[in-house]
């Protein structure tokens, strides 16, 4: 195998190298060996199934896990031929006399006793990620590990050849990192494992048990550390947490598709991925006459409306002249509140007082149960259940207490009878025409009454049960809100009347329309829980949230509802809060009413862009606290430097399409492979598209699949995302003003970008960026 300069003396790296592959060799080929005879055995067994053979079906299962074990096996060792490992470490314990040597990829390797490899995701590794050589320490099950560490080198392989060999200290600012940031970015979110920085693998190695709760700036990873956190929690956990336990909740279905490659990369597969508005409708079971608009859609119409008319603001906060697409932000803010949560809460709990037991429980005239009895078991014993469950718990008390009951009760009808019969004989001696009728009556009326007794005792518990039925939460939610008074009367202490009113109207003519927001599945399944209890198959243990500043307290708080077992990984950046009318303004807020003893930490250096991309930007998001000390970090730029970022004032918006065009040739010419005109509106990209002979895609919030490349899009879809250059078409001040949302809107789109930024102005610049020179 030929060797470059930095290579040569490491004979035996090279020999070790050519050891491993020769290994992973063979071991791939049994693997799929493996593999293959496990799919046979398994489609053989699925083909000829008999249910009612207990050693098939145990011999069934035996072979889909192997089936799992040997593909999931196959796959690692195929990726591990070509890149089997990234770095080394040598680590003396202080109890041992020698260093151990580990080799870290993305997979454990073993010969006999012998580690080959070591998995980035076990313990040591963190030496590689933490560690400076000298004295260091790990955590692992046995304890703190104390020791030196000698050792830390990185290795360039690719397609199965060894290139560069490094060795270093700290892996802040290597040459390995500066590489993978410099690199051009294509259509999909990689796996960082090569690279993750201190700061990165403290969050991605926290505890599973302790809420976790990240404010990382952008270009801090937030999304990559999410993802690499999931593949730890599933290697450090195993025996725990399963894949299909955990759940990924992002922000929409085109954020999904940027970050699906992560995941399988890691060797993760089977996790749940879904938004939030998907995973509540299923929950609920929301019929499928019912259509939901997410958040992202109302807020778009908001910007759209505003970008259309500025004037609409100050009649929104005069409160008047409100058309639906302000009236929808206004309800969304109400309904995102923990008040609303209260309001919903007061009237499940009416529910609950009307459906508790206010008739005892009677077979013919005999008390089975009184009412108080019944209602002591609804409303305190089982106070902890759904209210179906207790309904359900009711049903198993009157089902004991009748198949008990009933047969006593027979007997003493027919004991009655006997008694009175005799009684009349000794009253009446002789056997006359009056004695003989009366004795008839008294078997005539004991039959009668046994009958009775059995009939009912056919139906009795059906129809007590009748009281328990509960309707639908959609229709009960639907009650709450159309019938009039009730939501002024829950409502009471809670919402001014003026919002009350709004918050009815507006939703009213909604869900007249069988239309529902994303702000509606909150109370729909906090009302679900508490009505019927979660689904059997929500089995989440771990949920991670992604983008977690636009979802409100509430959404958080009913999602804890659900799953109350359920960890959660919280990562957001309040700096690109758009949703902030609805969703989290504070961490400290979150950890004090939903996520108690949550961990709070925080990723403040930006990887993504150059220094000068961030000096730009920062500026711009710092206008937010005219002069005042920042909420939350600011970002930190890694030391990577870059080309200015050019600021171009445009006579006509003819000419800055012309500007445009050129600059998006330049970006080709010079080989940056991801390029985006970020726009402030659907409807700005649209007018610009037409206007370029450039034509890159436009993506808009229907979009559900990333496919890289040019593309256009406006400046609230832009979040999450990143690439190579990026165009802000019109940064001007008739586009951007010095409101909150201009200014997390504008600082989102300059931030997207890894290498290069231009920014052009339809007239004067907005005074947002009156920092940046012109090119």
């Amino acid at each position: 195998m030929p060797k470059d300069e930095t290579t040569r003396g490491c004979e035996d790296e090279y020999a070790y190298f050519e050891e491993i592959l020769a290994f992973l060799r063979v071991y791939h080929e049994e693997m799929t060996r493996k593999k293959t005879e496990t799919d046979e055995l398994v489609k053989y067994s699925l083909a000829h199934y008999n249910s009612d053979n207990s050693e098939q079906f145990v011999e069934l299962v035996l072979n889909m896990d192997n089936q799992e074990a040997y593909t999931k096996k196959a796959a690692e060792t195929a990726y591990a031929l070509s890149k089997p490992y990234f770095a080394r470490i040598d680590f003396t314990p202080d109890d041992a006399e020698s260093p151990q040597k580990n080799y870290i990829g993305k997979m454990n390797l073993m010969r006999g006793l012998d580690i080959l490899i070591t998995d980035w995701r076990a313990p040591i590794a963190s030496l590689y990620y933490e560690g400076r050589l000298g004295r260091a320490s790990y955590d692992c099950p046995d304890g703190n590990i104390l020791g030196e560490l000698t050792l830390k080198r990185q290795y360039a392989i690719d397609n199965g050849r060894l290139g560069s060999i490094t060795d270093i200290d700290i892996t802040t600012n290597d040459e390995f990192l500066q590489a993978a940031l410099g690199a051009s970015k294509d259509m999909r979110l990689k796996d960082i494992v090569q690279t993750i920085q201190a700061e990165q693998n403290k969050i991605i190695r926290a505890p599973l048990y302790e809420p976790l709760i990240v404010q990382g700036v952008a270009g801090g990873g937030k999304t990559t550390i999410a993802l690499h956190r999931i593949a730890y929690l599933l290697y450090a956990y195993e025996k725990k947490l399963s894949p299909r336990q955990v759940m990924i909740l992002a922000p929409n279905r085109l954020f999904l598709s940027y970050i699906s490659e992560v995941l399988p990369d890691l060797g993760v597969e089977r996790v749940k991925q879904s938004v939030f508005e998907e995973f509540a409708a299923e929950c609920v079971g929301l019929p499928k006459k019912w259509t939901v608009r997410p958040s992202i859609r109302t807020t778009a119409d908001y910007i759209e409306a505003r970008a259309l008319d500025q004037t609409r603001q100050v009649e929104l906060e005069a409160g008047g002249g409100l058309d639906e697409a302000f009236e929808a932000m206004r309800a969304a803010e109400f309904k995102s509140r923990l008040s609303f949560m209260e309001l919903v809460e007061r009237f499940v709990e009416q529910i609950e007082v009307c459906l508790c037991p206010d008739k005892d429980f009677l077979l013919d005239d005999y008390e089975l149960f009184t009412h108080e009895a019944l209602g002591d078991l609804f409303m305190r014993e089982y106070a902890y259940l759904p209210i179906a469950v207790r309904a359900r718990e009711i049903r198993k008390h009157l089902t004991n207490t009748l198949k008990k009951e009933k047969p006593l009760i027979l007997d003493s009808i027919d004991a009655g009878c006997d008694n009175r019969r005799e009684s009349l004989k000794r009253r009446m001696p002789e056997d006359t025409p009056e004695r003989r009728r009366l004795i008839s009556e008294m078997l005539d009326d004991r039959d009668a009454r046994m009958a009775r007794v059995k009939n009912q005792s056919k139906v009795i518990i059906e129809r007590y049960m009748r009281r328990f039925k509960v309707a639908p939460v959609i229709e009960l939610y639907t009650r709450l809100l159309s019938e009039p008074g009730l939501l002024e009367d829950f409502g009471r202490g809670l919402f001014a009347p003026d919002e009350l009113a709004l918050l009815a109207g507006y939703t009213r003519r909604r869900l007249s329309r069988f239309k529902l927001d994303t702000e509606d599945l909150p109370p729909l399944l906090l009302m679900q829980v508490r009505l019927f209890g979660a689904e059997d198959e929500v089995d989440v243990k771990h949920i991670v949230v992604d983008e977690a500043q636009d979802l409100s307290l509430f959404q958080l708080a009913a999602l804890k509802r659900l799953v109350p077992g359920a960890s959660f990984s919280v990562l957001g950046d309040l700096h690109q809060g758009i949703m902030s009318h609805k969703g989290i303004r504070s961490w400290d807020e979150t950890i004090e009413k939903i996520l108690p003893k949550g961990r709070y930490m925080t990723l403040e250096q930006s990887y993504r862009t150059t220094v000068e991309i961030m000096e730009a930007a920062n500026p711009v998001i710092m206008k937010l606290y005219k002069g005042a000390e920042p909420a939350v970090p600011i970002a930190v730029p890694v030391i990577r430097r870059g080309k200015p970022v050019a600021m171009l004032e445009t006579a006509d918006f003819a000419e800055a399409a012309r500007q445009i065009d050129k600059k998006i040739n330049g970006f080709r010419e010079s080989g940056r492979r991801s390029i985006a005109v970020i726009c402030k509106t659907t409807e700005d990209c649209k007018k610009t598209l037409k206007a370029l002979k450039n034509k890159p895609r436009l993506l808009d919030a229907r979009e559900t699949d990333y496919a890289g490349g040019a593309i256009i899009l406006p400046s609230y879809l832009a979040k999450g995302f990143e690439f190579d250059a990026v165009i802000i078409a019109d940064a001007s001040s008739g586009r951007y003003g010095d409101d909150e949302l201009d200014i997390k809107l504008l600082y989102i789109a300059m931030t997207r970008a890894l290498h290069e930024l231009a920014l052009f102005s339809v007239g004067k610049k907005s005074s947002l960026v009156s920092h940046i020179s012109p090119a």
